[in-house]
């Protein structure tokens, strides 16, 4: 008797339509399950696609903005402006008005030199005629004196395309070092004067690269560069035909593209150097040497960098 009141305790309830499973989820669940997955996943992607139409649309406004900063930046950057103008102009008129003073400067203390040359010649001729001699030589060897006569001439041109773009082709522009091996080929060919684009090289002035500038004798020279050699024209041609600067010559020409003229000048003329520096003076006849062993010597230009001791 207990045992059956167990019984009755656990035992389910089942429902009145248990044996109507199939009607049952006919009524309840009318659409196939595989039905019900695609619209819950159509459903899903809708509000994926929302979502991502939104984000590429935010991407779209951000990457708008930092396109138009970037180039209001830009324009503003490039743009001068008044400051940068005013600063320029008054750089330009400095650089200008000092150019301008030191061409008058180095004119003045040519006719100065000039004057004390002659000066010198007209007090010496009387008492020592052959000092005087040597001091015109000297004048002429060292590029002091001022010369005239007919010169052999060889232009050497930067290539076009690094006259239209220098920074694209550096190797084919004249360097100091093509301006010194023909310079010093003038030498020992037998020059007696030489200049380069109407500066004269002295004996105590170099050929030197200062970037991507040239310097003869502290001047700034530009393509094209001239070297004109005073002396025997004939002699100096063969002896630079026949040397080293040559083929160097050749060089420039068919691998840099760099354009070499040569050809004769008459009557030209070569103004002295800028500037003459004295190092030592001794009297005349004194024998007193000024703490040095004796009176220095002048040697002749035997290159480009040569110095007047």
């Amino acid at each position: 008797m207990g045992a059956d009141r167990a019984g009755s305790d656990v035992a389910v309830v089942r429902r009145p339509d248990a044996s109507m499973t199939l009607l049952r989820e006919v009524t309840e669940t009318p659409l196939d399950p595989a039905y019900a997955d695609a619209a819950r996943r159509r459903r899903q992607g809708h509000v994926r696609g929302r979502a991502r139409r939104a984000e590429r649309v935010g991407t779209a406004v951000v990457a708008l903005l930092l396109g138009v900063g970037l180039t209001t930046a830009i324009t503003t950057l490039r743009e001068p402006t008044d400051v940068r103008d005013r600063a320029r102009e008054l750089l330009v008129s400095q650089v200008t008005e000092r150019t301008t003073l030191q061409n008058t400067l180095t004119e003045d203390n040519a006719a100065l030199a000039g004057e004390i040359t002659t000066l010198s010649a007209s007090a010496l001729s009387t008492s020592d005629p052959a000092l005087v001699a040597q001091l015109e030589v000297l004048g002429i060897v060292s590029g002091v004196t001022p010369v005239e006569g007919d010169a052999f001439a060889l232009t050497l041109t930067d290539s076009q395309q690094a006259t239209e773009d220098p920074g694209a082709y550096p190797e084919e522009r004249v360097q100091a070092i093509d301006l010194q091996i023909v310079v010093n080929a003038l030498w020992a060919g037998g020059a007696e004067a030489i200049s380069v684009n109407g500066t004269r090289v002295s004996g105590s002035g170099a050929i030197r690269g200062a970037g991507s500038a040239i310097l003869v004798d502290l001047v700034p020279v530009t393509s094209p560069y001239e070297i004109a050699a005073i002396g025997d024209v004939d002699a100096i041609r063969r002896s630079v035909t026949s040397s080293t600067a040559a083929s160097h010559l050749s060089l420039l020409r068919d691998r840099y593209r760099i354009g070499v003229t040569s050809g004769t000048r008459e009557d030209t003329v070569m103004p002295g150097a800028r500037t003459t520096t004295p190092r030592f003076a001794v009297p005349v006849g004194s024998g007193e040497t000024d703490g040095q062993d004796g009176p220095s010597d002048v040697d002749a230009p035997g290159g480009a960098g040569g110095e007047l001791q």
